[in-house]
């Protein structure tokens, strides 16, 4: 497969969906729900929080965190997964509950300590500076607050080449140390480590008070 077709591949399904197909994949998301499940489990937001959901798509997560009565930002580079989210969240958005913004994970675009706990599920694999991205990541979590990322691991690598083939190709893998690296120096600190199905991993972490 020509590598441009291939990286059009990848967008259009995975890195940033689009259209309908994107639209059709992401707005229930059923291939993620046993990492979704995990998270709810491992991680729950509890009410009156204030959460981030970092490469949102199409807003099924939110609508679970949404229901658990916190409230919360999701954030994408995908117009079509935003729009997707703000459709199937709309009593949300209207009563202020939910705001979506869209741009790029290296550069968030909210204040330090915003929030209380932000989430980043089977996305981060695609991000292009993942040093940068945690960091930013850790930068608008409150003192206190965990971070919850889940990614697959070098050792299923070539498990996901075989089976999604150019965009598995494309996604890149990370061991939990690698997460732990990046994420010390903006004061995260690992709390727990999670299988997630066949390939994945759920890596928490708690950003330390201030020195």
């Amino acid at each position: 497969m020509a590598a441009s077709i291939a990286d059009w591949l990848t967008d259009r399904i995975a890195r940033r969906p689009a259209g309908w197909l994107g639209r059709a994949l992401y707005r229930k998301a059923l291939g993620h729900r046993p990492g979704f499940d995990a998270v709810l489990r491992e991680v729950p937001p509890a009410p009156g929080e204030h959460i981030l959901d970092v490469g949102c798509g199409g807003g099924a997560f939110l609508a679970r965190v949404l229901a658990t009565g916190a409230s919360a930002c999701g954030f994408d580079h995908s117009t079509d997964m935003l729009a997707t989210t703000a459709d199937q969240n709309a009593a949300a958005v209207a009563a202020g509950r939910l705001h979506l913004d869209q741009g790029d994970a290296g550069a968030l675009p909210y204040a330090d300590g915003r929030f209380d706990r932000v989430y980043c599920l089977n996305a981060f694999f695609f991000f292009p500076d993942p040093a940068r991205a945690t960091a930013e990541m850790a930068r608008v979590l409150k003192p206190g607050g965990t971070l919850a990322i889940i990614t697959t691991p070098p050792e299923q690598a070539a498990r996901m080449r075989a089976f999604f083939g150019p965009i598995g190709r494309r996604m890149r893998f990370d061991a939990p140390e690698d997460l732990d690296r990046w994420g010390a120096p903006a004061g995260l600190a690992r709390l727990g480590l999670h299988a997630v199905g066949p390939a994945g991993f759920l890596h928490v972490a708690r950003k330390g008070a201030p020195a």
